[in-house]
C-alpha cells in the first residue's frame, strides 16, 4: 500500500458537539531559508479539509481540499509546486482545518475516523531538504466557532484581531500550543487526480423582500456554491442565513432540505450560516462547507441594509468543461437541457453527490443512472476515475457494496444498496471505455468487479432470481409497479455482461468466461420466470419492467416490437406520463425510440400535467427535480441529476451522435455467441437521427477524444429533412438517414462534412 508519510498531526481540541463546537484549528509553521530554493514540492492532507497559506498567500487548490473520502480506505493528498513562493530568510506555512467528514454532528455520514480532531499530514521537500508534520507546528483557535459539511458554518470576526496575520513571517506565536501527534489514518495514501472545486460563475439577487423577520434573497437559479457577504455592520451584529430552493404560496420554504439537528444557536437544521461581524468593510464566505439553493432568508439586517449589494452567489462545481450540447425548436425540451446542465453541476463537488444542499451525498445509484449523460455533456471524466477508487475500496469482504461511498463503518451494505445502485462499479468503468476509451476505472475496479459479481450470484433465490435492493426508487405518487426481483436480476445480467467485456477489454479471458457465463443464467431465469415470451411482458407489466427488458437485452431482437407496443400501452394507460422511478426513467426514451415510437417519448417530455418534464419546466424549476410529483406536493428535492438521461438521449438518439456503436453491438452478441466482436473505439460516430415530428429543428454536438461531431437537422418540408454534419479528422464511421428516409436513394454516407439531404421512401 502507498505510504507518503505516517505522520500526522492536530491541535488537541478535543470533541465537539453542536450544543458545544470546537473552532477550526490554525496550523503555523516557520522555516528558515539561507536562499531562494531551485525546487520546492509540497504534499498535504488535512482530514476533512484544509486551506493553504504560504507567507500570506493563499495557494488551495480550490474549495474543499484535499477531496472527500473514508481515510479509513483512501487519504487523498495534493501536490504543489511551492518554489514561486519561498524566499530567502523566514517563511511561513499556514494551515487551516475544517471537519469534512471526520468532526460531522449527524452521525449517520461520518466516516471510519471517529468524531475528534482534524488531522493534517504532509511531506514539504526543498532543495532536498525533507520536513513532515509534527510538534513544531504551532496551534490556536480560529474565527471559525464552528464547521460541518451538512450542518453550516459559524465565524465570529472579531476573533480576527487574536491572530492577525499569522501567515506572515515576522508574526509572534510564542503563545500558541504545539501541535500533537495523531494516529496515522489507516487508507491508501494517493495523490488525488480530480479536478478541484473551483467558481463557474457569479450572480446577483434578481429580488429581494422582506418575509416576517428576515429578508428573502432571490438569485433566479437554484444551484450549489458560497454565499458571499459584503458589508459594513457594526462591532457584534450578527448575521445568520437560512436557505431554500422554492417558495409554498409564495412564501420561503425549506421543510424537504432541512432534516439535521437544531440548536438555539443554530437553529436551521443544515446549511446554517452564521456571521458576527467585527465592524468596517467585512467579505465573507464558507471555508469548509458549501450552500445549496436559490433563495436565502437573512436575519440581522434592516430594511436599508437589504441591498442588492449585500451579497453574491459564487455558483460552484467541480472543474469541468463543456463537452456537448443540445438545441431544438421546442423550448421544453431546451429548458430541459439546462435544467440537467445544471443539476450536473451542483451534484458534482468532488464526488457526484445526490443533492447539494441537505445529504451531499455519493448515492452510487444517482451516479451509475446519469453516467451517460454527464460524459456526453461535460468532462466528468477525472471526477468519475478519483471516486471509483473508493468506490472499488468500499468492497466488503463479502463482495458486498455500500449504496453510498464514502459511507460510514457498516452502513448502507444491507439497506439503502441493491443491484441498482452497486452496478455504479461496472456502469461507470464500462461507460468511460465507450465514450472515452479511458481503462483507468476499469483496472482500478477489475478485482472489486469479481468479488461483487461472485456475491450476487451467491444472494440467489432457488429460481436463480436476485432481490436484495431498493426498488425503482422515487416513482410518481410512490407507487413501485416493476417487481424488484426483476429489477434487480436484470440489473445483475447487465452489471455481469458488461464485467465480461471490460475483462476482455483488459486480457483477463478466464474472468471474461466466466461472467459471461453468470449473464446467461441471469437472462434465462427472467425470462423464464418474468417474461411472458407470448405477449413479450415483463412482470409487471409497466414503464419501466418494459423499458428495462429492452434496453438491457432481455428480449431476442425480434421480440422487440412485440416488447415495444406493449410498453406504448402502459404509456396510453397513463395518458402518455412518465410512470417511471429513476431505474426506469434511465432507459424509457431509449426504449420507445428502439421501437420506432420516438414521437411517443416526445409527447411524454412535453405532456403540460404532472408527472412530466413540461410541468418542471412550467412550475419554474431551474434544476431537475427528485422526482415528478405536481405543484403543491412535497418533492424530495430540486436540485438532482438522476433524471438526466433525457438529455443524453437528445445528443445521442434525436440527433443520433452515438459514439462507439460497435461496443454496444459486440455486448449483445456476446451473450448468445460467448465472444466480443472488434471495436474501433470512440474514435468511431455514427450519425443515427431520430427527429420527433413536432421538431422543426434540433443540433447537438459531442467532442470526443478524436475530435468533435456537430449534427443540425432541419425539417425542410413534412418529407425532407436536411442534414449539416461537422466532424473533425480524428472521427470516422458513417452517416444514416432518419428511420424512413434515404439519401437521394441510398442508405448511408461515410462520415464526413457535409450537408445531405434526406427524403421519405
Amino acid at each position: 500500500m502507498n505510504v507518503f508519510t505516517r505522520n500526522f498531526i492536530c491541535a488537541d481540541f478535543g470533541v465537539g458537539t453542536l450544543e458545544a463546537p470546537i473552532p477550526a484549528p490554525l496550523l503555523r509553521k516557520s522555516f528558515t531559508l539561507e536562499k531562494a530554493p531551485e525546487n520546492a514540492s509540497l504534499l498535504i492532507t488535512g482530514i476533512g479539509f484544509y486551506r493553504l497559506f504560504i507567507n500570506g498567500l493563499e495557494i488551495t487548490r480550490g474549495h474543499l481540499s484535499p477531496y472527500v473520502t473514508d481515510p479509513g480506505l483512501i487519504v487523498a493528498f495534493d501536490k504543489y509546486d511551492i518554489k514561486p513562493y519561498l524566499t530567502e530568510g523566514e517563511n511561513v506555512m499556514g494551515v487551516i482545518l475544517g471537519a469534512g467528514f471526520r468532526g460531522n454532528f449527524v452521525g449517520g455520514y461520518r466516516t471510519s475516523l471517529a468524531m475528534g480532531d482534524a488531522l493534517l499530514g504532509l511531506v514539504c521537500d526543498i532543495d532536498g531538504e525533507i520536513f513532515e508534520a509534527d510538534e513544531d507546528f504551532r496551534v490556536h483557535s480560529s474565527p471559525i466557532v464552528m464547521n460541518d459539511l451538512r450542518v453550516g458554518e459559524h465565524y465570529d470576526a472579531r476573533l480576527e484581531r487574536q491572530t492577525e496575520g499569522w501567515t506572515l513571517p515576522g508574526f509572534d506565536d510564542s503563545s500558541w500550543s504545539k501541535a500533537k501527534r495523531a494516529d496515522t489514518p489507516r487508507g491508501e495514501q494517493r495523490v488525488c487526480t480530480a479536478p478541484p472545486i473551483k467558481v463557474r460563475y457569479i450572480l446577483s439577487p434578481v429580488k429581494i423582500w422582506r418575509e416576517g423577520d428576515g429578508f428573502v434573497y432571490d438569485f433566479g437559479q437554484n444551484g450549489a456554491g458560497l454565499l458571499h457577504l459584503h458589508c459594513s455592520l457594526p462591532e457584534g451584529r450578527r448575521i445568520s442565513v437560512e436557505f431554500a430552493e422554492y417558495l409554498w404560496d409564495g412564501r420561503f420554504y425549506n421543510e424537504t432540505i432541512t432534516g439535521g439537528p437544531r440548536t438555539a444557536d443554530y437553529p436551521f437544521g443544515s446549511q446554517n450560516y452564521i456571521y458576527d461581524s467585527k465592524g468596517g468593510e467585512q467579505h465573507y464566505k464558507t471555508s469548509f462547507t458549501y450552500q445549496g439553493f436559490r433563495y436565502a432568508k437573512v436575519y440581522g439586517i434592516t430594511e436599508e441594509e437589504a441591498t442588492p449589494e449585500l451579497f453574491t452567489f459564487e455558483v460552484m462545481s467541480s472543474e469541468m468543461r463543456e463537452r456537448g450540447g443540445f438545441r431544438c425548436s421546442d423550448d421544453i425540451l431546451n429548458a430541459v437541457q439546462r435544467m440537467t446542465r445544471e443539476a450536473t453541476h451542483s451534484n458534482m463537488f468532488h464526488i457526484p453527490t445526490d443533492c447539494p444542499h441537505r445529504e451531499k451525498n455519493g448515492w452510487t445509484a444517482d451516479a451509475a443512472i446519469s453516467a451517460v449523460h454527464m460524459l456526453l455533456n461535460v468532462e466528468a471524466d477525472d471526477v468519475f476515475n478519483e471516486w471509483m477508487h473508493s468506490v472499488a475500496a468500499s468492497i466488503a469482504p463479502s463482495g458486498a457494496m455500500p449504496g453510498c461511498v464514502p459511507a460510514p463503518p457498516g452502513m448502507f451494505y444491507d439497506a439503502w444498496n441493491g443491484p441498482g445502485w452497486d452496478a455504479v462499479l461496472v456502469e461507470l468503468p464500462y461507460r468511460l471505455l465507450e465514450l472515452r476509451d479511458d481503462p483507468r476505472s476499469a483496472r482500478s475496479a477489475a478485482d472489486a468487479m469479481f468479488r461483487y459479481i461472485a456475491y450476487t450470484v451467491a444472494r440467489r433465490d432457488e429460481l436463480g432470481l436476485v432481490h436484495i435492493g431498493l426498488h425503482d426508487w422515487m416513482p410518481p405518487h410512490d407507487t413501485v409497479k416493476a417487481p424488484r426481483e426483476l429489477t434487480d436480476t436484470v440489473i445483475c445480467f447487465d452489471i455481469a455482461r458488461k464485467a465480461a467485456l471490460i475483462y476482455d477489454k483488459l486480457g483477463m479471458k478466464e474472468r471474461s468466461d466466466f461472467c459471461l457465463g453468470i449473464a446467461r443464467s441471469y437472462r434465462n431465469a427472467v425470462r423464464e420466470h418474468l417474461i411472458d415470451l407470448d405477449t413479450c411482458i415483463a412482470a409487471g407489466n409497466c414503464e419501466t419492467s418494459q423499458a428495462i427488458a429492452i434496453c438491457l437485452g432481455i428480449f431476442d431482437e425480434c421480440e422487440i416490437p412485440k416488447a415495444a407496443a406493449a410498453l406504448v400501452r402502459c404509456v396510453e394507460e397513463v395518458d402518455f406520463h412518465v410512470d417511471c422511478g429513476c431505474l426506469g426513467m434511465r432507459f424509457i426514451f431509449r426504449a420507445l425510440s428502439e421501437g420506432g415510437y420516438t414521437d411517443i417519448a416526445y409527447r411524454m417530455i412535453v405532456n403540460p400535467t404532472a408527472p412530466s418534464y413540461a410541468d418542471m419546466v412550467f412550475r419554474g424549476e431551474t434544476t431537475l427535480a427528485e422526482d415528478f410529483n405536481a405543484k403543491g406536493e412535497r418533492i424530495n428535492s430540486r436540485n438532482h441529476h438522476f433524471l438526466g438521461d433525457v438529455s443524453g438521449w437528445f445528443i445521442d438518439t434525436v440527433c443520433g451522435i452515438r459514439v462507439n456503436p460497435q461496443m454496444e453491438t459486440s455486448l449483445r452478441g456476446a451473450v448468445k455467441t460467448g465472444k466480443f466482436s472488434h471495436c474501433d473505439g470512440a474514435s468511431r460516430v455514427d450519425i443515427i437521427p431520430d427527429l420527433p415530428t413536432a421538431l422543426s429543428y434540433a443540433e447537438a454536438f459531442h467532442e470526443t477524444p478524436y475530435g468533435t461531431v456537430k449534427v443540425r437537422l432541419e425539417r425542410v418540408r413534412e418529407d425532407w429533412i436536411r442534414m449539416n454534419v461537422t466532424a473533425d479528422s480524428g472521427v470516422h464511421g458513417r452517416i444514416l438517414p432518419p428511420k424512413g428516409y434515404l439519401f437521394d436513394g441510398c442508405g448511408e454516407s461515410p462520415l464526413i462534412s457535409g450537408e445531405f439531404d434526406a427524403f421519405k421512401h
